[in-house]
């Protein structure tokens, strides 16, 4: 009888993976639950952080003062920042300012603590914003300018030159320059003698002034649209040679009607 051998059988291998072990659970059980290292996910970014840290010992810090500090516990912070210590430290350009502005300005920022660079930005500011406002200011002037024109040719008509000679010309008859109304400014910017008020007081004034009184002012001027609807008005009257075609003078009141009639509504886009 043949020896039997006696095999035992051996297990299949399985194929089953097995899990990576994470970052945090390969190290030791006392730093798995360390705060600092929770969100590195592999030694890389470790190593990294750690490069990072050994750089910044020995770089310069900066020690911030505490609740409650005052101005003087900053001054030290701002001054290791770049703030100089005086006025002298400041070059600003561009500016301008005249220079007892500029070393106002200067010196109050030495005391605050501003920084040059944060000091020539501040400066840039205020020249964009003058410059800005300045701008929209003489806007609004050549607003209020051009009203004022165009109530006056609606007002004068074709008139309108002759009435501001004649109304700067009772002003000199007068005793009052030019350059008076001229320096007197109105809160709009523009001056006293281009409101169109004074201008019509004066060039009604000038209507009863004598001529010989309005020096350069023209003695025969055109007349405004509501001088003009006055005059057709008398010409027109029931009863005068305008009706009357066998009148002598019906044909020249008939020829200065229509003149008037012109006067009496210009076309203000040419008036003057």
């Amino acid at each position: 009888m043949e020896d039997q051998v006696e095999t035992t059988p051996v297990e299949e291998s399985g194929s089953q993976e097995v899990a990576p072990v994470g970052f945090l659970d390969s190290l030791p059980e006392e730093l798995r639950h360390e705060p600092s290292l929770k969100n590195f996910t592999d030694v890389g970014q470790l190593a990294k952080s750690h490069v990072h840290a050994q750089r910044m010992i020995g770089a310069d810090k900066i020690a911030l003062p505490g609740h409650g500090s005052n101005d003087d516990d900053w001054m030290p912070i701002f001054q290791k920042l770049g703030a100089p210590v005086n006025a002298d430290g400041y070059e600003i350009t561009n500016s301008d300012l005249d220079t007892d502005t500029m070393q106002g300005f200067k010196a109050m920022a030495a005391e605050k603590g501003i920084i040059p660079r944060h000091a020539q930005n501040v400066i840039d500011w205020i020249q964009q914003d003058v410059a800005e406002g300045e701008k929209l200011f003489a806007a609004e002037q050549e607003q209020v300018s051009q009203q004022y024109e165009d109530d006056l040719r609606q007002e004068f008509g074709r008139a309108y030159e002759d009435k501001l000679q004649r109304a700067s010309a009772a002003g000199k008859a007068m005793g009052i320059a030019p350059e008076v109304w001229d320096n007197i400014i109105l809160d709009n910017g523009l001056p006293l003698g281009d409101h169109p008020m004074i201008i019509k007081l004066f060039a009604n004034l000038a209507d009863q002034l004598g001529e010989d009184t309005l020096e350069g002012a023209t003695s025969e001027m055109a007349m405004t649209p509501q001088e003009a609807s006055r005059k057709i008005a008398e010409l027109t009257a029931p009863g005068t040679p305008y009706w009357d075609k066998n009148h002598p003078a019906h044909e020249q009141t008939v020829a200065d009607v229509l003149q008037l009639r012109e006067y009496e509504t210009p076309d203000l886009r040419n008036a003057g």
